[in-house]
């Protein structure tokens, strides 16, 4: 009976780390990624162009945004949610309270679950502030949907 007792003890200890890691996974790749600290310009076929966040060190858009991070990054996301989801927003380069909310707002637009923070996945799926220096227009669009190619600004 003991033993038994033990057996269930030790599976049972074994099923809540397992429980735990599996938590952990899903956002252990999230929180590993590097935090976005300034853009890169990206410029479409068409002359128009818009500033991607991106870790910088890295040289990859592969990074996250989220509340309380205060940076150029943040500052144009803030211009893309600002010009392409509406709403005021203060364009500051501080991610806070209504920064998360409209982009929460923007990830429901898009489909993707709105958890206020900013990654691969939203990158992705929202639409961003395309501008034309010459003519002063701007508009609103997926990167995927800008005409390709995009070619990064050595600028």
């Amino acid at each position: 009976m003991k033993r038994m007792q033990r057996t269930l003890a030790h599976l049972t200890a074994v099923a809540a780390l397992a429980t735990s890691l599996a938590g952990i996974g899903t956002t252990s790749a999230q929180a590993a990624m590097p935090a976005c600290n300034d853009s890169t310009v990206y410029i479409d076929r068409a002359g128009f162009y818009t500033h991607v966040p991106t870790q910088v060190n890295m040289g990859s858009n592969f990074c996250t945004l989220r509340k309380g991070a205060d940076n150029n990054a943040v500052y144009d996301l803030q211009q893309t949610l600002w010009y392409c989801y509406g709403g005021y927003l203060v364009t500051d380069g501080k991610f806070g309270p209504a920064t998360e909310t409209l982009l929460k707002k923007a990830q429901a637009q898009a489909g993707i679950p709105a958890d206020g923070v900013y990654g691969p996945q939203t990158r992705d799926a929202i639409k961003f502030r395309f501008w034309q220096w010459e003519t002063g227009t701007w508009r609103c669009l997926k990167l995927t949907d800008a005409p390709q190619p995009l070619t990064a600004s050595t600028n």
